[in-house]
């Protein structure tokens, strides 16, 4: 499946869970409102009956009164039309007690002269709503039958969706004056009642989104690795198949005899086929050599090496091998470091066989060493070549990076599998040094090996050792 197939369905996919966890917050959401609605009733409810005797308590302690007589006439319940008669039917407590809390109301007016108190309707109705754990903010008022606002508890006036109002409240048998509350802002109380699904939400939108994300990095780099083997497996299979092609070639014409009579001849078939058995092995030998450095299970065998006698062979042979004419320059301050030699030469090989292949028709090459500010000593390899583009020098030292390579090689451009600069990188991690690179595309490639400089006493050490 293409990448971009891939991309697709994962947007796709976080839509529909980003869809899916809207619908369950806007449910969630209707539904405590609906519960926050109805608790506002019943709160809304025993406020307007508590401020009722609050008011009683207010009149007998102004009056001196202990006890106080009224009349409840519950007839006009059943005469008035804002409550029906089937209520009684229906639901009997809850008709019962709304008449007789209009009884006490009208009874309370006519006899002590007073109206409903909303400032302490208010106060009660908050102090309910901090008992059951709900920090709201109210306000109280009396209605007409129509809605319209006859006195408020406060002034100015809310906008209807800043609050959330509760059933009207009847107060007189004519059905003329009501009391109804409201909670102020609502939405804050819901969403105090919804933090812990809120972050509850927050946290699995995290969790799904980045296990997507992590998902579609392993996809991408597996298909990164796909790729990357089937160069891989072509380009190692360009570079052994003329060693082989040539190693059958010359076992046939010895086997045939031909060559009994002529020596010399004889002679330079072996040398062919000595020399590309070694090639052979020589790819092997890397490829293992690169899996036990990887896994730290190569043991590194430190020396004092000469570093002018190491490079002065390694660009005789290629003086020799390449058919484009070389220059070295040197300028050698460090003429030895202690560092594997057999590891050090194959890694230097690496970055001058890359000098001459990524070169025009004349290859320029520059060796130069000595101690850099920071305690070690360097190695620099610098060519005239193609250079590296500044987009791929982050990772040119990674295993199989040369997939750019592959495909010219593929065209009839230079061979390779991509792990020259990898086995270098791992080399100077084995030493615990470092590789730089510093390129200008088209116009140079330097490469810097960083190898650590040994203290005095460590070099005596190091030597008894050897010794």
């Amino acid at each position: 499946m293409k990448m971009n197939h891939i991309r697709w369905i994962a947007i796709v996919g976080l839509i529909a869970i980003v869809e899916l966890q809207y619908v369950w917050l806007v449910n969630t959401y209707k539904l405590t409102k609906e519960s926050l609605q109805a608790k506002n009733n019943e709160v809304f409810r025993d406020a307007t009956l508590e401020e009722v005797f609050y008011r009683l308590d207010q009149w007998r302690k102004e009056h001196g009164d202990t006890v106080t007589s009224m009349r409840v006439d519950l007839d006009a319940g059943l005469k008035g039309d804002t409550l029906p008669r089937d209520a009684l039917q229906n639901n009997a407590s809850g008709w019962l007690m709304q008449n007789i809390h209009i009884a006490f109301q009208e009874a309370y007016l006519k006899k002590f002269k007073q109206d409903v108190h909303l400032s302490a309707l208010d106060s009660i109705y908050t102090n309910i709503f901090d008992s059951i754990g709900i920090p709201a903010k109210v306000r109280s008022c009396i209605v007409d039958s129509m809605g319209n606002v006859l006195r408020s508890s406060v002034t100015g006036d809310f906008p209807s969706y800043a609050l959330l109002k509760t059933e009207k409240v009847p107060i007189d048998f004519d059905g003329q004056r009501f009391l109804q509350g409201a909670i102020v802002n609502p939405y804050w109380v819901i969403f105090q009642r919804m933090t812990l699904l809120l972050i509850a939400t927050v946290l699995i939108m995290i969790l799904v989104i980045g296990c997507i994300v992590y998902q579609i990095r392993i996809i991408i780099r597996q298909d990164k690795i796909a790729k990357l083997r089937e160069d891989f497996s072509y380009a190692m299979i360009h570079d052994m198949k003329t060693p082989l092609s040539s190693i059958l070639m010359g076992t046939q014409i010895l086997e045939t005899g031909r060559l009994d009579s002529q020596p010399e001849k004889k002679a330079r078939y072996f040398r062919i086929l000595k020399e590309e058995g070694e090639h052979l092995l020589h790819l092997t030998n890397k490829v293992l050599t690169l899996s036990k450095l990887e896994n730290h299970q190569l043991k590194l065998q430190k020396e004092y090496c000469d570093l002018q006698r190491i490079l002065e062979g390694l660009a005789d042979k290629y003086a020799a091998k390449s058919v484009k004419p070389i220059r070295y320059s040197w300028q050698l301050e460090e003429k030895t470091v202690y560092a594997d030699e057999e590891f050090l030469e194959e890694a230097l090989s690496n970055l001058i066989d890359n000098a001459v292949k990524y070169s025009g028709e004349e290859v320029e090459i520059a060796f130069s060493s000595g101690k850099a500010t920071d305690g070690y000593i360097y190695i620099k390899v610098r060519d005239n070549g193609f250079g590296i583009p500044l987009k791929d020098q982050s990772r040119i030292f990674e295993k199989y990076e040369r997939s750019y390579a592959a495909l010219q090689t593929r065209s009839g451009g230079a061979t390779g599998f991509g792990l020259g600069l990898n086995y270098v990188f791992r080399v100077m991690e084995a030493h615990k040094g470092r590789v730089e690179v510093e390129s200008i595309e088209g116009e140079y490639s330097e490469f810097t090996l960083l190898l650590p400089q040994l203290k005095p006493e460590t070099s005596r050490e190091a030597t008894d050792a050897t010794e």
